[in-house]
């Protein structure tokens, strides 16, 4: 594809304009990024290259099936003719185990695999692999393999600020397993490392095991707060953030007069809550897009293993507040 100044020069158009048009052509498939500098690749599309790539979906828990996000790759990869599936069995039900993932990939004839909030040790063993994979979320960024999700540090940085200037620190992270084993992940790392800058001696306190799941989430709560209660928490996801909110509620500690609450992600669900949740705001359509011109990089047998970040930004809402007597 010519670059931008040959075609702003004789297509006589502004260069916002050819700009806006080369987005466009990326997340039609029409053109592919090549890396900073490098003029785009035209792809010549076919229907029949469609029709023969086949691409599976290996999402982390089975609640993912009803996210709208979800939905969303699937839909569109379908309308561009590929053959799209969900894996038989989720991360989560796997254990999050390579060998375990290894024995279900064996069993599915697949060209392409779409991984959702995998683990280090399993994005690893699927960078190893002849089939392409795509991480979809998760710690990709030194395997070399195709990757995006948003970047959240500087969220949780602008996060922690506020709550210690709020007066918090008995700040404790409610994260899933693959965020903090084998050892804490760069993005935990960054973060622990600001309550460490603003005085917190961070322990295992602030970043507790648990066992994911409903059972496994109150009995953590119930660690918590019968010993030595937060006085901020941030959850996960939206289901876990409206779940914790029940919890309290049962014993009646409410946000943000008794405790801050902080979702890493946003819902749609929030826009139902009274006051509204904090949270931190990233864009699902910029994954759909990656996820769909990934695949079709893919198909059309162009090598793809970019990875990339995004920007997250933190709502504050209305679940913080200053650290209640005695935090």
């Amino acid at each position: 594809m010519p670059g931008e100044n040959w075609l702003v020069s004789n297509l006589q158009v502004g260069r916002d304009t050819v700009r806006a048009a080369m987005i466009h052509l990326e997340q039609a498939g029409v053109i592919a990024s090549q890396g900073k500098g490098q003029r785009r690749q035209i792809v010549m599309n076919s229907d029949e290259l469609a029709r023969n790539c086949r691409v599976t979906l290996l999402l982390h828990s089975t609640k993912d099936r009803h996210e709208e996000l979800v939905h969303d790759i699937m839909f569109h990869l379908t309308r561009r003719g590929y053959q799209v599936d969900l894996a038989p069995k989720c991360l989560v039900e796997l254990g999050m185990k390579p060998e375990r993932v290894a024995k279900m990939v064996q069993q599915v004839k697949t060209d392409a695999w779409v991984v959702a909030a995998a683990s280090s040790d399993v994005l690893e063993w699927f960078a190893a692999q002849s089939a392409p994979a795509f991480a979809m979320f998760g710690r990709f960024s030194r395997l070399g393999m195709a990757g995006i999700g948003p970047d959240k540090f500087p969220a949780f940085e602008v996060a922690v600020q506020r709550l210690v200037e709020l007066g918090h620190r008995r700040i404790v992270f409610l994260l899933p397993e693959e965020m903090r084993k084998p050892n804490p992940g760069l993005l935990v790392q960054r973060i622990l490392g600001v309550m460490e800058a603003n005085g917190i001696a961070v322990g295992n306190y602030h970043l507790p095991d648990w066992e994911r799941g409903p059972s496994g989430l109150r009995r953590c709560l119930d660690r918590l707060f019968d010993l030595t209660p937060p006085t901020a928490l941030f959850i996960e996801e939206a289901s876990e953030f409206i779940a914790v909110q029940h919890y309290l509620a049962k014993r009646g500690i409410f946000a943000p007069r008794d405790v801050s609450l902080i979702c890493s992600d946003d819902s749609p669900l929030f826009e139902w809550c009274d006051p509204p949740a904090s949270c931190i705001r990233w864009s699902a359509r910029t994954v759909l897009n990656r996820v769909v011109r990934w695949v079709n990089n893919v198909a059309n047998g162009l090598e793809d293993r970019h990875g990339s970040l995004f920007e997250a930004v933190f709502i504050g809402g209305g679940t913080i507040g200053p650290s209640p007597k005695g935090g």
